[in-house]
């Protein structure tokens, strides 16, 4: 009996590490952003399908929102909606990869630090805000974890995770990994319910 209990402990251990492991993941790609570590982005996301699946989230309902959200004219409609899928190629193209995502997260953090303050717009508190943990990577992973929608497996070596936009709860990013030799990697971002 005591060698069941065991086996059963290790079992349960090994699924619920196995479970884990793709967040894990999806929160390294995260700090490695932040931190502009392009070794650990150049290992951990597949670049080619990632740019594909992103160009992919340009969908016609995100068309049609582009060129519903200009009020008038219609040729300004047009334009803007012939417009936005040919400069979201290159830029894609240019920015997703491993030495130029930090770079553009970067313009996003100056934004967010200088911009954002001097509109009068505040910044979401974190998960832990007020606690001795705050701002720490315990903080930003509890706040990284607050924001996940979904997270599903569908197949043992395929998983999808959802999650919330920090600054606009209405955005979500649906990311996809794949188990890659033995390493989960990141193969397809799509931007959902606010377009890029």
């Amino acid at each position: 009996m005591n060698r069941l209990l065991k086996l059963s402990l290790v079992v349960v251990l090994a699924a619920s590490t196995y479970c884990v492991w793709p967040v894990y993941c999806a929160w390294l790609i995260r700090e490695a952003i932040i931190a502009g570590d392009t070794q650990t982005l150049a290992g951990r996301i597949e670049w080619e399908p990632l740019r594909a699946s992103l160009k992919s989230s340009i969908s016609p309902e995100t068309r049609a929102q582009l060129s519903a959200e200009v009020p008038k004219p219609p040729l300004w409609q047009r334009v803007k909606a012939w417009v936005a899928p040919k400069v979201a190629d290159p830029v894609i193209e240019h920015y997703v990869t491993p030495e130029k995502l930090p770079t553009l997260l970067g313009y996003q953090r100056k934004y967010r630090d200088t911009l954002r303050p001097a509109l009068g717009l505040r910044e979401p508190p974190t998960a832990l805000a007020g606690t001795w943990l705050a701002g720490g990577r315990i903080d930003r992973f509890a706040s990284f974890w607050a924001r996940v929608k979904s997270a599903v497996f569908l197949s043992p070596t395929q998983f999808v995770l959802e999650v919330e936009d920090r600054l606009r709860p209405e955005r979500h990013y649906t990311s996809t990994f794949e188990l890659r030799g033995w390493a989960w990697k990141l193969t397809g971002l799509n931007v959902n319910a606010g377009g890029l």
